[in-house]
């Protein structure tokens, strides 16, 4: 997993950099199928491991959204129904602190156990696996 987040996280950066989240999330979305498998909890920790490997080298540098939205994609690609979850802590000091990370059935995988208690969720709504609307996107 590794080597397909080095291969991915920085074409997601410069996706999101020059087309932004929404253009960007559905691409992932179209290119992340697979069939659902019941109990993908190791897996997302291994991916969860990969990404945060990749993205903490220099070169990469890859901020919360970006190392997010490469985990939710390799999950996906997986058949694991991850959800991306972007949100925001209450401003402080005229900024507004956002945060993105995955959860798999409510938990996250790849930031804190306690991270919504930080962050509000924005209710960011992207494709289920197994859905219509993915199915047709085939």
């Amino acid at each position: 997993m590794v080597v397909q987040t080095a291969v991915v996280l920085p074409a997601v950066q410069l996706s999101l950099w020059r087309r932004g989240l929404g253009p960007t999330a559905a691409l992932l979305a179209r290119r992340s199928h697979g069939p659902i498998v019941a109990n993908g909890a190791g897996t997302a920790e291994r991916a969860a491991e990969a990404v945060a490997l990749v993205a903490g080298r220099p070169v990469v540098g890859a901020r919360c959204l970006g190392r997010s939205l490469v985990l939710w994609f390799l999950l996906r690609r997986r058949g694991i129904d991850a959800d991306l979850v972007i949100g925001a802590a209450p401003p402080r000091d005229g900024t507004l602190p956002a945060h993105a990370w995955v959860e798999v059935a409510g938990t996250p995988v790849n930031d804190r156990a306690d991270v919504r208690e930080q962050f509000g969720s924005f209710g960011l709504q992207l494709p289920r696996l197994g859905t219509a609307e993915q199915a047709s996107s085939r």
